[in-house]
């Protein structure tokens, strides 16, 4: 319920008709883009990554940052590592081969600008960090861990699956199928680790690697080279 609830606010502003219009009227159409995506990235941040988390440990006794994933497991750390190495060897081909796809350049990057300076890369990429710790914390920490417990590994990760699959339904049906065994290699190996930066950063390569690509194979947009 709490994972629903946080997820549907964060949903109702990212795809605000209001609050889009108060950005465009205070911007230009330039800077409007990216401060629109900026907004719904730090309110994705916010209302589930901080929100949750702070429920709980409001609410539920003992509760501790270690339960949402939110620790270094030292005992796992080659396991962190190598989980990462072989993921970014399947995800970064992938997502570069994907993301020429016209259905895909129509949806990313998120920012719809022409050119792209090194300033705005790096709004890109910090801004989507931000964005996807919230979102693992939410899927992987406090959703997967939390059901873990009481129903135990195998219903956690297919009714995390389930819900991580169907927030992904508004972005098109390939994206929706592609979160299913994505979800449940991220939910494996989470649990496996205890915490979750493994399924953070592998979320993050994905999202930069997609970042790159789509810019380069857009046609209506380009990296801004210094002099130019």
């Amino acid at each position: 319920m709490l994972t629903i609830a946080c997820y549907s606010v964060y949903w109702f502003i990212a795809v605000s008709g209001k609050l889009r219009e108060s950005i465009s009227g205070i911007f230009n159409s330039g800077r409007a883009a990216i401060v629109q995506v900026t907004v719904k990235r730090v309110a994705g941040f916010l209302l589930m990554g901080v929100v949750p988390v702070a429920v709980c440990l409001l609410v539920f006794d003992d509760y501790s940052l270690a339960d949402a994933g939110l620790w270094f497991n030292r005992d796992k750390t080659w396991f962190t590592v190598i989980s990462l190495v072989l993921l970014s060897l399947v995800i970064i081909p992938v997502i570069a081969h994907n993301a020429r796809k016209p259905e895909i350049l129509a949806l990313y990057p998120e920012i719809r600008a022409s050119r792209w300076t090194g300033s705005l890369l790096l709004v890109e990429i910090v801004t989507w960090a931000l964005y996807l710790f919230g979102y693992e914390v939410l899927f992987r920490g406090v959703l997967l861990f939390g059901l873990a417990k009481p129903l135990g590994p195998v219903a956690a990760t297919a009714v995390n699956v389930i819900l991580y699959s169907a927030a992904h339904i508004p972005k098109g049906k390939g994206e929706t199928l592609g979160a299913i065994p994505f979800g449940m290699v991220l939910c494996v190996l989470t649990l496996v680790s205890g915490t979750i930066w493994i399924a953070f950063i592998a979320h993050l390569v994905n999202a930069v690697t997609l970042t790159f690509t789509a810019i380069k194979y857009n046609p209506g947009m380009s990296y801004a080279h210094r002099g130019k």
